[in-house]
């Protein structure tokens, strides 16, 4: 056995941070069961807002970066019987996983204290836009509002225009780190309940996690140092970024100014002085006499008189950490990450047109940036239509028998999908370079 093997997750979730969080628990080795709405999770079908192409219902890699490795039902819990068969279900699970408001789930009853009572090993985990506190505890909130825009992320890094219009950040991008930071209390919570045999509460919010990114942004803040920033107003001039004689852009990164200002300095062929002199070598010198502008602008030019294959040369020579600013297309062609799994080739037979980045219908998908040697890169299984699952589900788990499963789906409780067979690419598991094959 390995990672979260034996583990039985009941996912409520819907959009994108929430049920990132549960795929995370599937990739490290739990049945996650995925409950759906009859209509299906309102993220299904959304991937065109991102700018993609929606074919088939088989074929949705949008919808499947935050639902591989997860089962299939559909169940009404508004319906007595549903709602009898929600609980069943989590009679048997560890941890359930939610991102309802706190409304619909005392409607439900599917709260924390209603569940807590029943079910007092169960882990009750909920993803949230705000706080359980404060005037917006009951909004609504979503990745762009509640964590890029109300955190201060987007205001802190402008459209390069000269109005420092803010743009808006990349779709989704509070929520695949918000599902992390969920993932990681429930893992918490698992472990003390394992332990004691008492399952725990477990809330985390976009506009916390938000914040947390921005840490030093807001401690800075309250010290004078404001946002937007200004490159060339940068206090550590080691740690910025500088543009090459042919125009690429990059970024070095030594915090430690003092320590590695000299090397920094020699490796691209500038002025002694500005790590002799006293008034240029440290830190604590240019925060007292502001000439930390001086040395950004030495540096800029010095960087300018090589291209970026010289500089990239000199810089990996001594070792000193950088990266060119790559573009998503660079990303996409990034060895690197598909050496470490980061990304990984899936097959989708109908999911648009193809680009420069794809090949035989090949897509590009990421994967959880967390591995166990036990499991290895973990294997990639596509997500199923709504109710694809739910006689296994209620079966196996639910230790219901054919004839009840039929009883309940004639009477509205739970759905069970009915249509054409899947293509055998949806039903192919996608296998890593490190993955464990059983």
């Amino acid at each position: 056995m390995s990672g979260l093997e034996g583990t039985i997750v009941v996912d409520l979730t819907q959009y994108a941070a929430g049920p990132a969080a549960s795929r995370l628990l599937g990739e490290l080795g739990a049945t996650v069961i995925k409950v759906e709405p009859f209509s299906g999770d309102e993220q299904r079908t959304q991937g065109m807002a991102w700018g993609m192409n929606y074919k088939s219902e088989f074929d949705d890699v949008a919808y499947d970066c935050g639902s591989f490795n997860k089962e299939w039902t559909a169940i009404d819990c508004k319906n007595p019987e549903g709602n009898e068969v929600m609980m069943n279900l989590l009679s048997k699970a560890d941890i359930f996983v939610t991102s309802l408001r706190d409304g619909a789930l005392k409607r439900l009853g599917l709260d924390y204290e209603t569940l807590h009572e029943k079910f007092p090993k169960l882990v009750w985990a909920q993803n949230r836009g705000y706080g359980e506190h404060g005037p917006m505890k009951d909004a609504k909130g979503f990745d762009a509002t509640s964590f890029a825009a109300r955190s201060g992320f987007v205001s802190a890094i402008p459209q390069a225009n000269e109005h420092y219009e803010p743009g808006n950040s990349p779709i989704a991008f509070g929520d695949w780190n918000t599902g992390c930071a969920l993932t990681a209390g429930i893992l918490g919570a698992y472990a003390g309940a394992l332990r004691t045999g008492v399952g725990d509460k477990v809330t985390t919010s976009l506009y916390h996690v938000g914040t947390w990114g921005m840490t030093c942004a807001l401690i800075a803040e309250q010290q004078g140092c404001k946002h937007p920033k200004d490159r060339m107003e940068a206090k550590c001039p080691t740690n910025n970024s500088y543009v090459s004689a042919d125009g690429v852009w990059f970024l070095m990164c030594f915090g430690n100014y003092n320590k590695y200002c000299q090397l920094v300095f020699d490796t691209i062929e500038m002025d002694p002085k500005y790590y002799t002199d006293p008034e240029y070598n440290t830190l604590e010198a240019l925060a007292e006499n502001g000439k930390y502008t001086e040395v950004d602008a030495a540096i800029h030019q010095a960087c300018k008189q090589f291209p970026f294959e010289e500089l990239e040369k000199r810089f990996r020579a001594n070792d000193i950490p950088f990266e060119k600013i790559q573009t998503v297309a660079d990303v996409l062609a990034d060895e690197e990450a598909f050496a470490n799994d980061q990304l990984r080739r899936v097959k989708y037979e109908k999911q648009g047109p193809t680009s420069e980045f794809t090949e035989n219908d090949e897509y590009i998908v990421t994967t959880p940036p967390f591995r166990l040697a036990s499991i290895g890169d973990p294997v990639l299984h596509r997500s199923r239509p709504v109710g694809y699952d739910t006689r296994k589900i209620l079966k196996e788990i639910g230790g219901y028998s054919d004839a009840d499963v039929d009883k309940l789906a004639a009477d509205g409780a739970v759905l069970e999908y009915t249509g054409d067979p899947l293509p055998e690419s949806v039903l192919e598991p996608s296998y890593g370079p490190n993955s464990k094959k059983n």
